[in-house]
C-alpha cells in the first residue's frame, strides 16, 4: 500500500468524527490517482488504468497496435476518456469508422513522439518535438506540462516502452491544404 493510500485510508476512518464535530464544513472525497502497478507496454498501462478506452479503441481502428507495442521508446499524449466524451460526437465516429481508416492514423500518430517525455525532462523549458506523423508538437514543462496547450492531467504514467502523458483534450494534426 502506497503512503498516499494508507493516508487517504486514515482520513477517511476519521471523517465521522471530524464530520461530527464540524457539521457546518464541506468534505470533499479526492479519489487516489496512484498510477496503475500494471506492467507491459505502453497500450497495456493504458489499458490498466481504465482511463484511456476510447483512444484505444482509436489505436484498434488505425491497427497500430503492434507498433506501440513495439521497442519504443514511445511518448503517447493520450486524451483521457472525459477529453473524448468532450468532443463533437461525429468527429469521434469518425475515427473509429473502418472507412476513415487513414484518418485513425493520422490522429494516433500526431499523439505520438518516438522518445520519453516526462514531466522532469520537459521541466522549466519549451521544445518542438516531431511526432510519428512527420508534424511537430510543442511541448511546453515551464509551468505543468503541456502539449500543444493541452493540459497533462494525468502524467509520468510509466510503461516498459514509453511513457503515457494523459491529455484533457484531443490534439488536432495539421491540416495539409494542397495547392492547385
Amino acid at each position: 500500500m502506497t503512503i498516499r493510500t494508507a493516508l487517504l485510508a486514515a482520513a477517511l476512518c476519521c471523517a465521522p468524527t471530524i464530520a461530527a464535530s464540524a457539521p457546518d464544513r464541506f468534505f470533499v472525497a479526492i479519489s487516489d490517482t496512484a498510477q496503475p502497478e500494471a506492467e507491459g507496454d505502453v497500450l497495456a498501462v493504458a489499458a490498466a488504468t481504465g482511463q484511456f478506452t476510447m483512444f484505444l479503441d482509436v489505436v484498434e481502428a488505425a491497427g497500430m497496435q503492434e507498433i506501440l507495442r513495439g521497442e519504443g521508446p514511445f511518448t503517447i499524449f493520450a486524451p483521457t476518456d472525459d477529453a473524448f466524451r468532450d468532443m463533437d460526437p461525429r468527429q469521434r465516429a469518425r475515427l473509429t469508422n473502418p472507412q476513415r481508416h487513414e484518418e485513425a492514423i493520422a490522429f494516433v500518430s500526431y499523439h505520438v513522439v518516438p522518445e520519453r517525455v516526462t514531466t522532469d525532462s520537459a521541466g522549466g523549458h519549451t521544445a518542438r518535438t516531431e511526432s510519428s506523423s512527420g508534424d511537430y508538437v510543442r511541448i511546453d514543462g515551464r509551468d505543468g506540462l503541456r502539449v500543444n496547450d493541452e493540459l497533462v492531467v494525468m502524467q509520468d504514467i510509466e510503461a516498459s516502452n514509453g511513457v503515457i502523458q494523459g491529455i484533457n483534450s484531443p490534439l488536432s494534426p495539421p491540416v495539409l491544404v494542397a495547392s492547385r
